[in-house]
């Protein structure tokens, strides 16, 4: 059955530091609300930001709500990402997850492939590959990942759906996710394994009813509440969408997740406004299609 993932915020505090009562809260609230899994320390929860100790205790404060984990680990000093995938025997989750080595230009193939079978050897749970070119500067497409050949599934952040699809072509017994908001829709339809969304944040409840709508071939009905969806997507990208997240968490689930850490800062009083501005409108339609409450 296909699933809504959501790739959770990380709170701060104005001080810079997990605000783990709030992080607590809103894994609570995204459970309660149909989310399927947690993807812990992703690009949407600043996971680069996040030093190990912080993604291990982002790792526990999501374990008191729920198992259903995706625990990404992935960074530039492979001793710490090892670790964190052995500290994970101690928690019974999902898998683990890893983007490639980033920042780095030119490396061999060979290289990314070594790193993530290095994971592999070590790991006590699952292995899911985060693919995420726009952000590594790495494609580990589905040729490399069947090359690697250990990985339980894929986030595939990418808006070429060809893209994700071959991974399921090459890999079939991999678990393939899209990493896109504005795909929910058509991976249903062409049968793969769920989408890990950043808008499920803010919006569970939208996110929940386009999977149930399309996989009851309910289309027209699906895409109409897609489009919605991705307006407020488009609309969070004019201010910085990482920024723009903890604003619509607040609007929409009616609870303050704090302030994104720099060099993500948070929207100023007038980017705010003009961010409700934009949304406000598509808020009334999600009531008035009973999706939201009042």
């Amino acid at each position: 059955m296909p699933e809504i993932i959501t790739p959770i915020i990380t709170p701060f505090t104005k001080d810079n530091r997990i605000d783990k009562e709030k992080l607590k809260l809103h894994a609570e609230n995204l459970i309660r609300k149909g989310i399927d899994k947690i993807f812990v320390n992703g690009t949407t929860g600043l996971g680069p930001s996040l030093t190990p100790e912080e993604k291990l205790e982002n790792l526990k404060v999501v374990y008191e709500v729920t198992n259903k984990i995706i625990f990404q680990v992935g960074g530039l000093n492979i001793d710490d990402a090892i670790r964190l995938t052995k500290l994970s025997k101690d928690f019974d989750i999902v898998g683990i997850a890893s983007y490639a080595p980033y920042y780095y230009p030119r490396m061999p193939e060979k290289h990314l492939i070594k790193y993530f079978k290095t994971l592999c050897e070590v790991s006590p749970h699952p292995v899911y590959l985060y693919n995420y070119p726009t952000a590594t500067g790495k494609d580990i497409d589905a040729k490399i990942a069947k090359e690697i050949d250990c990985f339980a599934g894929v986030k595939d952040t990418i808006e070429n759906i060809i893209h994700t699809l071959d991974y399921k072509r090459l890999n079939p017994n991999m678990r393939v996710y899209s990493g896109s908001d504005m795909l929910i829709v058509t991976v249903v339809s062409t049968g793969l394994d769920g989408n890990v969304a950043a808008g499920s944040n803010y919006l569970p409840e939208v996110t929940v009813a386009i999977k149930k709508m399309a996989m009851e071939r309910k289309i027209e009905e699906a895409l109409r509440l897609q489009f919605l969806h991705d307006e407020i997507i488009e609309a969070s990208r004019l201010f910085g969408s990482l920024s723009s997240n903890y604003v619509l968490t607040k609007y929409f689930q009616g609870y303050d997740l704090g302030n994104p850490r720099p060099p993500i800062f948070p929207l100023d009083e007038e980017e705010e406004r003009q961010l409700i501005k934009k949304v406000e409108g598509i808020r009334a339609k999600l009531v008035e299609l009973k999706i939201l409450k009042e």
